[in-house]
């Protein structure tokens, strides 16, 4: 009989980035959500050396040759992906993905290592730690970004506090868009994009911790998605200002803000883009009216020539799910 370790880690929208000025001295800071949808599911096992099958193996296989590198670990595993978080659209795929990876094989061969450690590890939260909430707890998540001093290319390591995570409310869902044949920043090019970003305006940055600590937060403790709503459409219209001048808008599809504006009028509570998109987002009370919106969505997306895969999903309050099986 084999032992088989099984992984599922959730997708995340991320709701935006709290501080890109700095002058407090942390930079970033991070505001998500779990999502229940698109997840990532390895299957692993032991074996005397490294076998990659399934998707995303060349991701997989990097992932994989780093950790065990870096760990000094004599022997590698047998991996397999069978379902994929899109890469690349603003899902967090490659966070979910190396900490799958890392963790499966930290498991296989019993190293005492924590979720911070295994981020390290694989040099993945610098800009944002919300990913590496979701993998542990799910659901709606702020984490409080990183010293200043570490926001340098020849520094990594820090991984930023996770300062709020709560339940998302069940009955609230979410309209999920991800424009087909695009792609979002990442990797070098999202380090290149922060890079290029002029200064943040500090009225701004308090402008959306403002709408954080006194609006989004106690509307979603008190289940008020219309409150709620509000502040995370203004959140996103002022970060989106920030990012105009690297991703040509307030969005990065050229498309989205008429997307926008049609979900608005829909009658979403609030909707925005997912970190770099071009995946977007509406929020909606109750799955009858949001599976409403997101007929009339369809049909508007195919008037206008849009192509787009769109779907109604709850939040997940939970995180990666791990499981032990023997197979023949």
């Amino acid at each position: 009989m084999r032992k088989m370790l099984q992984i599922e880690a959730p997708a995340r929208l991320h709701l935006g980035q709290i501080d890109l000025n700095g002058s407090l001295g942390r930079l970033y800071g991070g505001i998500g959500v779990a999502l229940e949808g698109p997840k990532t599911v390895l299957r692993a096992e032991p074996s005397p050396r490294l076998v990659v099958e399934g998707l995303e193996r060349e991701r997989v296989s990097k992932i994989a040759r780093t950790f065990l590198e870096r760990t000094g670990i004599t022997g590698g595993a047998r991996l397999q992906v069978t379902e994929a978080i899109p890469s690349h659209v603003g899902l967090g795929s490659g966070t979910q993905l190396s900490l799958a990876v890392s963790l499966a094989l930290a498991r296989l061969h019993k190293l005492d290592l924590t979720l911070d450690d295994l981020a390290r590890i694989t040099g993945r939260g610098h800009q944002s730690g919300v990913g590496i909430g979701i993998f542990c707890s799910g659901g709606f998540v702020v984490d409080g970004g990183i010293p200043r001093e570490y926001d340098r290319p020849d520094v990594e390591g820090y991984v930023p506090p996770i300062i709020f995570q709560h339940p998302f409310p069940t009955s609230w869902h979410f309209l999920l868009i991800t424009p087909t044949n695009t792609s979002g920043y990442s990797g070098s090019r999202e380090q290149e994009a922060f890079q290029a970003m002029p200064p943040i305006p500090p009225e701004d940055v308090g402008l959306v911790c403002r709408l954080l600590v006194m609006q989004l937060l106690p509307a979603l403790l008190e289940e008020n998605i219309e409150a709620f709503g509000q502040a995370l459409s203004e959140i996103q219209w002022t970060i989106g200002k920030q990012f105009a001048p690297v991703q040509g808008g307030l969005y990065s599809h050229p498309a989205a803000e008429c997307i926008v504006r049609f979900l608005l009028n829909s009658g979403v509570a609030g909707a925005g883009q997912s970190s770099w998109g071009p995946s977007l987002y509406g929020v909606v009370e109750g799955e009858e009216a949001a599976r409403e919106i997101e007929k009339a969505l369809r049909r508007y997306l195919e008037a206008e020539n849009i192509p787009a895969q769109v779907s109604c999903l709850p939040a997940r309050n939970q995180g990666a799910r791990l499981s032990w099986s023997e197979e023949a």
